[in-house]
């Protein structure tokens, strides 16, 4: 128990590094891509800059001493103000990248709509399971309500995006490809950190809970945010070398 508790105290550290690595990639990176793509790279720098900011008061509360206390009582409420930041800042890179204007708000507006209700109600469900130290009525209900938004983002992407996708470049439709599946697959980790917490409690599942959560967060915000602007990197080499017009 204690490997694993300082393995998880230290995963914060390693976010909070991974996470100001990552801001400071993005950030130079921008400069190198065409004006019309750089967008995705601000994007991607925020999202990473806000987690990093969050992940330094994380690790902070929780401190490296190999006492389970300080996770026994971790502050939910810093997570869920990171992800109710950042995830829809995630989801904003699939319109810009199609770079949709206009016609991507109505898109926009229902990722961004479901993808706050996804995390309003894992929150509540969340902090009643903690109070409890085990599985509630309100844990379950607010489980199935999460879920079903993280269905209809899915559905989003896997509809309205796809169809969007089908007049651009291999490069672009590749890419939403990729960051598409970092919210099917990448994504399933929170829901998995959450449900194990429905039939087991103790602080043992805490520790495990807030350690799966830290490693989703670095493949999603980093890798999803890689995914992006490698995509935008190859569109705006592609518009580099495009011949002149006469």
């Amino acid at each position: 128990m204690d490997i694993l508790v300082i393995a998880t105290k230290y995963s914060f550290f390693v976010g909070f590094a991974g996470m100001a690595a990552a801001t400071l990639y993005f950030i130079i990176e921008r400069n190198s891509l065409a004006p019309e793509y750089r967008t995705t790279a601000t994007l991607a720098a925020v999202v990473t800059f806000v987690a990093a900011v969050h992940y330094q008061a994380m690790k902070v509360a929780v401190g490296t001493d190999p006492s389970v206390d300080s996770i026994a009582n971790f502050p939910t409420e810093i997570r869920y103000i990171d992800w109710i930041i950042t995830t829809p800042l995630l989801l904003v890179k699939f319109p810009t990248l199609l770079r949709l204007g206009n016609t991507g708000k109505s898109l926009l507006t229902r990722l961004v709509t479901a993808d706050i209700v996804m995390i309003g109600t894992g929150y509540f469900g969340e902090t009643s399971i903690n109070r409890a130290d085990g599985a509630t009525a309100l844990g379950w209900i607010m489980f199935a309500i999460s879920m079903s938004a993280w269905f209809y983002i899915l559905y989003l992407l896997y509809t309205n995006v796809s169809q969007a996708a089908r007049t651009e470049s291999d490069a672009i439709r590749d890419g939403l490809k990729s960051m598409r599946t970092f919210i099917l697959v990448g994504w399933a980790i929170y829901p998995l950190g959450y449900f194990i917490t429905l039939f087991a409690g103790g602080v043992e599942v805490q520790v495990i809970r807030e350690l799966v959560y830290n490693v989703a967060d670095l493949v999603n915000k980093v890798g999803f945010g890689l995914v992006a602007v490698m995509a935008a990197k190859k569109m705006s080499d592609m518009k580099l070398h495009e011949p002149a017009s006469a």
